[in-house]
Parts: C-alpha cells; sequence; structure tokens
C-alpha cells in the first residue's frame, strides 16, 4: 500500500519570549485504520484569470466523512494578492502569496435534483422536446414506448437520463448545487415541445440540496495568479 506522510514545522526565535519549535508529522490513513490512503487528485495548478469564485473539489465527487486531506498553496509573488479559499460559500481563510494550507475534508455532499419525464399518445415524425440546451427528435411515428427509448440514449449537460419505465425517464442532476427548478406541469417552462398530439408530463420527484462542501477559491486580483492543489482522498 502507498506510504504518504506529512510533516509540518513552526519555529520561530521571537515571536514569543522563548522560542517556539513545533514539529508533527503523521502518516495519512483511512478512516479507523492503519492503512495508507491510496488515491490522489495528483498535483495541479490552477491559473486564474477574474476575481470569479471557483470550485477546486466537488463534494459530489468523493465519499462523504472519509480520511480526505487537501494541499493547497498560492504560488504568487506578490505580497498582497490572496486566494480566499470556502468550503462552499463559508469563507475559511485567506492564502497570501507563498502560504499554504494542510487540512481534512469531510466531503459531505447535497442531495441531487431528479424529475421523471412521461410521453404518452403517439408522437409524430419530427416532433421535438428541447430541454437543458438538448433538443430530442422522434425520428418516425412512435408511441410514448418508441420515443423514450430514442430521449434515453442522449446525452445532457446538467442531468443524467435512466429509463425507468416503458414511457417515462428519469432526469438526475449531476452535480447537487445544480438547482435549476423543474415545474411539475403538463406545459412546463423547463421544456419547450412542439405541436403534437403526443402528450409529456413532468414531475419533480426529488428537490435539490446545495453540497455543503465543496471546496472552492476567490482570486483577490484578475490579473493571472496560480493555486497549487492536490487531493488525497479515501476512495470507499
Amino acid at each position: 500500500m502507498p506510504t504518504t506522510t506529512a510533516a509540518l514545522t513552526i519555529s520561530s526565535t521571537d515571536l514569543t519570549s522563548s522560542a517556539i519549535n513545533v514539529a508533527a508529522n503523521t502518516e495519512l490513513t483511512e478512516t479507523g485504520n492503519s492503512i495508507g490512503l491510496q488515491s490522489t487528485s495528483g498535483l495541479a495548478r490552477r491559473q486564474t484569470e477574474s476575481v470569479d469564485q471557483y470550485t477546486l473539489f466537488y463534494a459530489d465527487d468523493y465519499v462523504a466523512d472519509k480520511s480526505n486531506k487537501v494541499y493547497l498553496k498560492n504560488l504568487s509573488v506578490t505580497p498582497s494578492e490572496y486566494f480566499l479559499v470556502s468550503i462552499d460559500d463559508e469563507p475559511m481563510g485567506r492564502l497570501y502569496a507563498g502560504d499554504f494550507a494542510f487540512f481534512p475534508w469531510s466531503a459531505t455532499d447535497g442531495v441531487k435534483a431528479a424529475f421523471t419525464i412521461t410521453l404518452t399518445n403517439t408522437w409524430a415524425t419530427g416532433d421535438t422536446l428541447t430541454f437543458d440546451g438538448v433538443t430530442m427528435t422522434n425520428g418516425a411515428t412512435e408511441t410514448g414506448t418508441g420515443f423514450i427509448d430514442i430521449i434515453k440514449l442522449l446525452k445532457f449537460p446538467n442531468w443524467t437520463v435512466a429509463e425507468t419505465a416503458a414511457t417515462v425517464c428519469t432526469f438526475t442532476a449531476k452535480n447537487s448545487n445544480y438547482l435549476g427548478l423543474i415545474e411539475e406541469s403538463t406545459a412546463s417552462d423547463d421544456w419547450v415541445k412542439s405541436s403534437s398530439s403526443g402528450v409529456n408530463t413532468v414531475a419533480r420527484t426529488v428537490a435539490a440540496v446545495a453540497s455543503a462542501n465543496d471546496i472552492k477559491i476567490t482570486p483577490s486580483a484578475a490579473t493571472s495568479m496560480t493555486l497549487e492543489s492536490m487531493l488525497i482522498y479515501q476512495a470507499v
């Protein structure tokens, strides 16, 4: 198994009336045992070009409440430049030029929105539904079952789709922070439907709850800044 050691040294001769020398090190292990952490995002550098907030790690992508560890370092050489580090939208602190941080991360995710679309009656050739920037086109005169077979094979930017009954597809948000609401109606504003005798019924099944643990950074300057990062995590 991998062996990963984290070490920290803090020393000063004049911060207090006596010298400070603190040295700590530990081997990074999984929750509740001595097995070394076996997964990492790899050492990466994120270059920012604006003062917009950036998401470094999405909690949805990792197992919650495990022995995850995060390393961050501001590679700027301009003393006044910093990254504001946040856990979701709660500020954690600023990393000024040259500063680094190493901390545990629970990766607690939210709840992903989900809804169903039920197709009934007969859909004519060329009939369409448009959602999430994707146009679903009926290739031939089909019942709801046939059109569902077409829809379930499509790719959507913010949603995954699966056939859950002969005339029903279930859409699930890819990220718990995608909070777009799906209206429960036969003429939802979220769907654009061409004229047809076919009927589509939208029903929200799960309301979204945003993740409380995404790791985000906000640069202090719109000029190019670079943050070094690495996540060492427990995969199961």
